[in-house]
């Protein structure tokens, strides 16, 4: 059986500057495979654009 959250449980927030500093490398290097992942199925979104200076 699934259990009813109330929305007072789901409010619970947090600060990155109250994080202990393992927290902070472990929440950076989720993201950095966020983005590697992400990388690897939309390639074209980090290709770099040539602008042209006139």
């Amino acid at each position: 059986m699934q259990e009813i959250v109330s929305l007072q449980e789901t409010k619970k927030s947090f600060k990155i500057d109250e994080l202990p500093l393992e927290d902070k490398q472990r929440l950076v290097g989720a993201f950095v495979w966020l983005i590697e992942e992400d990388k690897k199925q939309n390639p074209a979104l980090y290709k770099k654009i040539k602008t042209v200076k006139k």
